[in-house]
């Protein structure tokens, strides 16, 4: 066997190895507790993302209301509470779950610390729905002004989702937000 045969085996036996070793997939470890599939919630939930928020006083905080694993739906109406001793309510944009050619948001304050939401969908000649799964519904801006932790819950008695026929929609479980305040 000529040298250049023997350098030539061994390349491609170099290259047979590195290709097997090169093909084998990757492990990861899916710990992080900002991803919903981390959160022990049982789906189909609406939860706060992220679930807490640590900000300095005197700053805009911004938390976005997520559906996890959602069942399609027309709209949505939000019930939520928060420390109206800590947080200035600001405003409220829609997002991604109830996508239209419409601004899909109206929101009440019945009293303080408590938010009123409602989401819709307007149908077009594609759709009457949103088509469901993990999605952000909308994202709530509030100023700081006391130093502390407010919590952010949906009242489970009122907030609800509905589905084109004006049926309800499950959600199993309701995830808590937290802003600390320094």
């Amino acid at each position: 066997m000529s040298i250049f045969n023997k350098y030539n085996f061994l390349f491609h036996k170099i290259i047979v190895v590195i290709t097997i070793y090169s093909c084998e997939e990757a492990e990861y470890l899916l710990d992080n507790l900002s991803d919903p599939e981390n959160m022990d919630l049982v789906p189909p939930a609406l939860f706060f993302h992220p679930p807490q928020v640590d900000v300095k006083l005197d700053t805009v905080v911004s938390m976005q209301v997520y559906g996890l694993g959602l069942l399609p739906a027309s709209a949505a109406h939000l019930k939520i509470k928060y420390d109206w001793g800590m947080l200035h309510y600001d405003s409220t944009i829609a997002n991604e779950f109830f996508t239209g050619n419409n601004n899909p948001v109206v929101v009440d304050i019945p009293e303080q610390g408590l938010l009123d939401i409602y989401l819709y969908y307007l149908p077009d000649l594609l759709s009457n729905q949103s088509n469901g799964g993990t999605w952000a519904l909308t994202t709530l801006y509030f100023t700081t002004y006391a130093e502390g932790q407010s919590d952010l819950e949906f009242d489970t008695e009122i907030t609800v989702l509905k589905d084109f026929n004006n049926n309800p929609v499950l959600i199993n479980e309701f995830g808590i937000g937290k802003i600390n305040i320094d």
